[in-house]
């Protein structure tokens, strides 16, 4: 069976890194660090990057932006699906320390209410859409695309958010991965999820 993830990270390193050689490595991490434990690290969270967990996520949790202090539902903090493009929720976007740890320079901000903290700092594309299944987000897709490219021809990196980091911006992150690496949506969002398990993108995004 083909690995969809597999073959989209194989495909993305091909993209990105024409002139270096690419090898798979057999029998995975699991097998390398039992046969090299002296070549392997175990990988730390950078001090202040570490959000509290939880198990639930509130229903209000899309819904907008009263206030961004650290929300319970949220992971450690900002994900990479790419080496130029990062997803997270609005409070990541409140914090200029961790974007700046990132080497984030510009912001997708996917909302109607959530406010732009830094504009004279970081370079900010909104996209006002509400999580509702009345909202046509796919009409932004070609401007968050084009937008991204962008930031990444010029060496930079965006950061994608909503208020949760867990449906508007997802989709964005799903759409710019299916155009640019030809992939199905199944395989695109597999990708992501493995990469911040909370994403719920709105059924009607997903149309």
């Amino acid at each position: 069976k083909r690995d969809g993830t597999l073959a989209l990270t194989a495909g993305a390193l091909c993209r990105e890194a024409r002139s270096a050689q690419i090898f798979l490595l057999k029998g995975g991490y699991e097998a390398f660090s039992a046969s090299y434990p002296e070549l392997c690290s175990k990988q730390s969270t950078p001090m202040g990057l570490s959000l509290p967990l939880s198990t639930s996520v509130p229903d209000s949790a899309e819904s907008g932006c009263s206030s961004c202090s650290t929300p319970l539902y949220d992971q450690g903090g900002p994900v990479e699906i790419l080496p130029f493009l990062y997803l997270g929720s609005a409070y990541h976007a409140s914090r200029k320390d961790m974007l700046d740890a990132l080497g984030i320079t510009a912001l997708i901000n996917v909302s109607a209410n959530c406010p732009n903290h830094f504009e004279g700092h970081y370079q900010y594309k909104s996209i006002p859409v509400e999580d509702n299944h009345k909202a046509d987000i796919s009409s932004w897709f070609n401007e968050a695309i084009d937008f991204i490219d962008s930031i990444k021809n010029a060496g930079g990196r965006v950061f994608v958010h909503c208020q949760a980091g867990i449906s508007r911006s997802a989709t964005i992150c799903l759409a710019y991965l299916m155009r640019t690496n030809r992939v199905k949506l199944d395989e695109a969002f597999e990708f992501v999820k493995q990469r911040r398990s909370i994403i719920s993108p709105n059924f009607s995004f997903m149309g």
